[in-house]
């Protein structure tokens, strides 16, 4: 599969499979119930023509693992990285017994593909399967779902039987008119909008409003009682968030470990900046994103503490990360 050099370079149509996502499975006649006390967003208003963007948390409000949450024939189905899935698959589980639901990682049978342009579409829309109109919006068909991303909003995502994934898969790499792309295209384009993600070495160490989940409209704070609520939401009442998620893109492809730092220049030091939770590299461009203090301005210089030569300063983010003023206060369900 094709990396490009930078994101500008980009094929007008291309697929990209996501190996590295995985697919938790909840069936039963009380999924709605059990996962609305588990997940961030309000699942009993998820409707089956849209997707979610959510976080699931411990009881103090650190983040097992971010999802997109969608409804798909009798299951919902949470879209996540396989890294961290077995860790939020061992906590529904965990309190999955008290409830009547089956909760078990569909990602053997369920895959999961980006792709992007007309070219790339001709596989569903030959089959009479519709795009989504709208950011977020999804299309089920017999064999799976389609969901039109909101970040970048040009960009979809299948979740198709493997079979289906492979038959597309071949039919992209028969038209030279559509690129196939390693998943690092994916996380590229991502990370550009702003789309929080991690593995497994930041599993339960932030609240969501730390990596912008409240931004990315992945918090319900009207709705009842979930784990970890009563913190989530005296962050947001309270402002007792100082942490934000960042962009960053280096002009050379770097190799990043999974733990690296970013360190941040004052004066003739530097201290600890923040953390990266989420990287891709492509061959002359290197985007991260990182959790540092939320005054961070594009003035400020980072570096990475591993490869100091490198020097950086924010992106823009293409969302506002403002959380409301006042004393609001919400009541736990």
């Amino acid at each position: 599969m094709n990396l490009p050099a930078r994101l500008s370079e980009l094929a007008d149509s291309f697929v990209i499979p996501l190996e590295h996502y995985g697919l938790i499975s909840v069936t039963g006649e009380e999924k709605e119930s059990y996962l609305h006390g588990q997940l961030t967003v309000d699942i009993n208003k998820l409707s089956a023509g849209q997707a979610r963007r959510s976080a699931h948390c411990d009881f103090k409000g650190k983040t097992w693992s971010l999802q997109n949450v969608v409804r798909y024939d009798q299951q919902i189905l949470l879209s996540l990285p396989k890294e961290v899935l077995d860790i939020s698959l061992a906590q529904l589980n965990k309190y999955g017994v008290f409830s009547k639901v089956d909760i078990v990682d569909a990602s053997d049978s369920l895959h999961q593909v980006a792709f992007r342009g007309t070219s790339a579409c001709q596989w569903f829309t030959d089959a009479g399967i519709a795009m989504p109109a709208e950011p977020l919006g999804v299309t089920a068909y017999d064999n799976g779902v389609v969901i039109r991303l909101d970040r970048p909003d040009d960009v979809f995502m299948a979740i198709l039987p493997a079979k289906d994934a492979a038959a597309l898969a071949t039919f992209a790499q028969q038209h030279d008119a559509i690129a196939v792309y390693a998943a690092g295209v994916f996380e590229a384009l991502s990370i550009e909008q702003g789309i929080p993600q991690f593995g497994a070495a930041h599993s339960n160490e932030y609240v969501p409003q730390m990596m912008n989940v409240q931004a990315l409209q992945g918090i319900d704070f009207s709705k009842g009682c979930y784990m970890g609520q009563e913190v989530v939401a005296r962050t947001r009442y309270l402002g007792r968030n100082k942490r934000a998620a960042y962009v960053f893109k280096l002009e050379a492809g770097v190799s990043i470990k999974p733990d690296a730092i970013v360190e941040k220049q004052l004066g003739e030091n530097w201290r600890r900046g923040g953390a990266i939770i989420r990287q891709a590299t492509l061959g002359q461009e290197t985007w991260l994103l990182a959790v540092l203090n939320n005054d961070t301005t594009q003035d400020d210089v980072f570096r990475l503490a591993d490869a100091p030569e490198h020097l950086f300063s924010v992106q823009p983010l293409p969302y506002s990360i403002d959380e409301p003023k006042g004393n609001e206060r919400v009541r736990p369900g």
